[in-house]
């Protein structure tokens, strides 16, 4: 058996010993300039950051600033991440007065820091799709929780809003590498219509509306989770009656 000296056993203790002051340096560095751990954290709700550390905070207060100087009362506002973002609900109802709040890359989190954007577009009908982007990160109880969550700011903040659930799209796992499976996302929007219905809210089926043997069909997504743009229709079709009562 080879047995190490003295000599070789100090080299091996200072070269883990500058590796290690090294790797703590990157943390420190990555961590001051982004938060990556600790928005890690919070994603998870070990964590409570002041919403100003968020690299985002700024362009959400100035649109929220935006939308509050329109000094507008909308029908309906859509909110949630980059596949609402994607729609032209407007285009669909042009005798409705429809804001999109849509943001790319968002999950509950986020929507909750966003909810005085929500709460300045003074919508009448405000119209939920949450929870895409969590599903990559997030256990179904902490989805469930931050979902709860979020409905419970929204409700305090807009109280007279009507409230509609829709539930999560399906995606193309072929297109989309590291994608929740078909399961998960049937066992979130399960989840989603018990919250509606706990809640006495009203529940969209979006996701059976565009499923195709557990998938997102590959001729209308670029790329196994968001819609193309005339692809909407269907989304539009199952909230018409929604928007009209």
């Amino acid at each position: 058996m080879k047995i190490f000296n003295h000599s070789t056993c100090k080299v091996f203790l200072c070269t883990s010993f500058i590796l290690n002051l090294l790797l703590i340096g990157v943390i420190y560095i990555a961590e001051t300039h982004s938060r990556i751990f600790s928005m890690a954290l919070e994603r998870r709700n070990l964590l409570t950051l002041n919403d100003k550390v968020h690299p985002d905070y700024w362009v959400i207060a100035g649109w929220t600033n935006t939308i509050k100087k329109l000094h507008n009362n909308f029908d309906a506002a859509f909110f949630g991440n980059s596949i609402t973002c994607g729609s032209d609900f407007q285009s669909f109802f042009p005798e409705k007065k429809i804001i999109n709040l849509g943001y790319p890359g968002d999950n509950i989190k986020g929507m909750q820091r966003r909810v005085p954007m929500l709460q300045a577009s003074h919508p009448q009908k405000i119209f939920i799709m949450a929870g895409t982007n969590d599903l990559f990160h997030s256990s179904i109880n902490e989805f469930v929780s931050n979902y709860n969550t979020l409905l419970s700011v929204i409700t305090d903040s807009i109280p007279n809003a009507k409230i509609y659930l829709e539930s999560i799209l399906p995606m193309n796992q072929d297109m989309k590498k590291g994608a929740p499976s078909d399961e998960t996302i049937r066992q979130a929007n399960t989840e989603i219509e018990k919250i509606a219905k706990s809640r006495k809210l009203e529940y969209i089926d979006v996701y059976s509306q565009y499923a195709k043997n557990g998938k997102l069909p590959s001729d209308i997504t670029r790329d196994g989770i968001h819609l193309l743009p005339q692809h909407y229709d269907k989304w539009a079709s199952l909230v018409e009656s929604f928007i009209n009562e």
